[in-house]
């Protein structure tokens, strides 16, 4: 789509409904900064933007046309399940909704961190060597430190400090955690002490990097808090919420690297089949960068790392959205226009 003309949107933007006693002070600080962001960028942008929250069914979408409306499709909870995006999509898919970011089938994908390291490995791209592994084959690993994490848990859910094991006998031990806690298998990987750098990727046709995002956990001596956790992420009251840097671009001094990472996060994009928008998450084996997450539909938060690449690059949050919008809106056909105004014969001013 030519970035030089675009219409403006009525989007939908679906979310969760942070109304219920679950929802910490901290969380809602941060998922109605979050909303806020959203809206007012959107505006900013000349879109209209409806907010749809969503508890435990999908009955409110019943009022919108999909011929009219574009969903921006935020949702991370539902019917008390986290991290449902796979139905989600699947629902908006079914009832003809033009959504942004992945399809539910890619999104069930990304929820099987052994399939997506499979398939990243068989086109030849950098991934860590791996095993989902039960406590009674705990000896068979030889490689430590070694990090535990959920086959099927999103983002950093279920990795803190305590994942990084040094022995057999911790590693058994965090297995075991694993499964009572979140009735879930486990993936060992080698736990790398080294450079973390986080690659948005954005687009369909011609997906383009934005700048990497280097997650700085110098203020760390112990080895264990230096991983990107929830805690870290959400938690306004906590040590790394506020004292990891994320400088960008990175790596400023190695611009080969830079480029690297870049190539990687793209090419990566593109083998999961990841659309409008994404996330690659890399670490330094040696000094070749390895890929340890592949995330889709990504936090937007401004703490986030397509609002940090956004910002480094010139790019304003309302327009960084409405890219994802306009990525999106690709899919209602030639010059992304949607068929109600089309069939007006209206065009965007």
């Amino acid at each position: 789509m030519s970035r030089s003309k675009r219409f403006p949107y009525r989007v939908l933007l679906l979310l969760d409904d942070d109304s219920t006693p679950a929802w910490t002070p901290e969380e809602l600080y941060v998922s109605r900064r979050m909303t806020e962001l959203m809206v007012n960028g959107l505006r900013e942008q000349g879109h209209d933007p409806h907010l749809l929250p969503i508890l435990d069914n999908l009955k409110p979408l019943n009022g919108y046309d999909p011929h009219e409306w574009l969903v921006f499709n935020w949702i991370e909870e539902y019917d008390a399940r986290p991290w449902p995006e796979a139905h989600i999509a699947e629902e908006l898919e079914k009832r003809g909704f033009v959504y942004t970011g992945a399809t539910a089938a890619v999104l069930r994908l990304t929820h099987r961190r052994d399939e997506v390291q499979a398939r990243l490995r068989a086109a030849d791209l950098p991934v860590l060597p791996s095993r989902v592994l039960t406590e009674d084959l705990a000896h068979e690993w030889t490689m430590f430190p070694a990090i535990v994490k959920g086959v099927g848990q999103h983002a950093s859910t279920g990795i803190d400090g305590n994942s990084v094991v040094d022995t057999p006998e911790e590693l058994a031990a965090r297995i075991a955690w694993l499964r009572e806690k979140y009735r879930d298998q486990a993936l060992v990987e080698p736990f790398l002490d080294s450079r973390e750098f986080h690659v948005p990727v954005w687009g369909n046709a011609k997906p383009e990097a934005l700048w990497p995002v280097e997650l700085d956990y110098s203020i760390f001596a112990d080895r264990r808090d230096r991983l990107y956790t929830n805690a870290w992420k959400f938690d306004i009251h906590s040590v790394g919420y506020h004292e990891i840097k994320m400088p960008c671009p990175a790596p400023a001094e190695n611009p080969a690297l830079q480029k690297r990472l870049e190539e990687i996060a793209v090419a990566a994009y593109q083998v999961i089949g990841l659309r409008d928008y994404g996330r690659m998450d890399l670490r330094l084996w040696g000094d070749q960068p390895v890929i340890l997450d592949v995330n889709a539909n990504p936090d937007l938060d401004i703490t986030s790392m397509h609002p940090i690449a956004a910002q480094a690059m010139g790019i304003t949050y309302g327009q960084l959205v409405t890219r994802i919008v306009d990525y999106a809106a690709e899919r209602w056909g030639e010059g992304g226009q949607p068929p109600a105004l089309a069939s007006t014969g209206l065009s965007a001013a």
